[in-house]
């Protein structure tokens, strides 16, 4: 029992974890004082913007910061190089997040930003790796010609889904902590030790930050940082879960980012439904859901750390409970839906008079 707890790659873990913490921890001040020179602040409008106060952006580039030092160090002290995934991790990484940085200093149109995106994918498809084949349930599907078209899908919608989920105070930073801790661990039981190095390195830079950006916030991550956080989750699980050659390759990803990945594809439709451009920003996502039906902003995060963390438990135990792991998601969907429907159930509803909406402008 010790042995496998005290495993070596289980230690190297811990220190990434630490490295990447103590790394975006200490640096977030210092992004505070950039994005105050830059004068990239977020302030209040009345409106979009229900913050009570102005808070800086640039949180992205203390985790960026964490990240990359953890990643790197570690790769070089357990395998005494930098594996070819991990360097590509960290250059795209790097992209994405000054793109992020940019688009939060000056808008980029919606279209440019997607083009951007995909551009940075494409480059991490065809130097760190595609999805050449997933494995459902014992059954695998070769993609061919159509691997990296589908690689690039896949990390651009993962991308989106985490920028779209970042609507309050430690609502991306908290649900992606558990994601990138369930990359981690789900690596470790396959016993990729690149993937678990990369999603250790992320989830503590991630840690880091959180102090600084649950309610209420000091400093948002901005488009910087969730478009960096997905990227980095969308790469890992490409040349981590997806190279899986168990019936769980296509299902393990598909539960760890359910619940962005439902609110964007719901969002996309939503929005082609109304008439309106994918793009086009609206108030109709998880949170605000929540919110609406009463919750306060603190209570609509918790819940949704709630139904994460089910989803991401769900993964880990797919592969030998896969019935448990599959009632578990029904279970936190139905959660979230009694949750949002609670006033017309119960037949009240909360006051929320608003001041606990802590939204950064959603430019997406």
């Amino acid at each position: 029992m010790l042995e496998t707890v005290f495993r070596t790659e289980n230690i190297f873990c811990l220190f990434g974890l630490l490295f990447g913490g103590v790394g975006s921890l200490l640096l977030v001040p210092l992004a505070k004082r950039l994005a105050r020179i830059c004068d990239c602040i977020d302030r209040p409008d009345g409106e979009r913007k229900l913050h009570p106060y102005p808070v800086a952006y640039f949180g992205g580039l203390a985790i960026l910061a964490g990240f990359v030092i953890s990643a790197l160090a570690l790769s070089f002290f357990v395998m005494g190089t930098v594996p070819r995934q991990i360097a590509v991790l960290v250059i795209g990484g790097i992209a994405i997040c000054f793109i992020g940085a940019i688009d939060d200093m000056i808008s980029l149109r919606p279209l440019v930003k997607f083009l951007l995106q995909i551009g940075v994918s494409l480059f991490s498809a065809l130097f760190g790796g595609a999805i050449e084949y997933v494995n459902f349930f014992g059954h695998t599907i070769e993609f061919g010609v159509f691997s990296v078209p589908i690689t690039v899908l896949w990390m651009v919608l993962i991308i989106n889904a985490v920028n779209l989920i970042d609507g309050l105070d430690g609502l991306a930073g908290g649900v992606t902590a558990l994601e990138s801790m369930t990359l981690m661990l789900t690596a470790l039981l396959m016993g990729n030790v690149v993937a678990a190095i990369a999603s250790a390195a992320l989830c503590g830079a991630i840690l880091g930050f959180l102090p600084y950006n649950v309610n209420r916030a000091t400093i948002f991550m901005g488009d910087a940082g969730a478009m960096l956080i997905g990227y980095a989750m969308a790469s890992i699980s490409v040349f981590g879960l997806f190279k899986a050659q168990a019936l769980f390759s296509i299902v393990v990803p598909a539960f760890i980012f359910a619940l962005p990945i439902l609110d964007t594809v719901i969002a996309f439709f939503r929005r082609l439904l109304r008439g309106q451009s994918p793009f086009t920003a609206d108030h109709a996502h998880i949170h605000h859901k929540l919110m609406d039906s009463g919750l306060s902003a603190g209570k609509s995060v918790l819940a949704i750390y709630a139904a994460s963390a089910v989803f991401c438990l769900a993964s880990v135990l797919f592969s030998r409970y896969t019935l448990i792991a599959i009632l578990m998601g029904v279970l936190a969907v139905v959660f979230l839906k009694l949750l949002q429907y609670r006033s017309i159930i119960f037949g009240k509803k909360g006051a929320n008079d608003g001041t606990e909406l802590l939204e950064k402008e959603e430019s997406r």
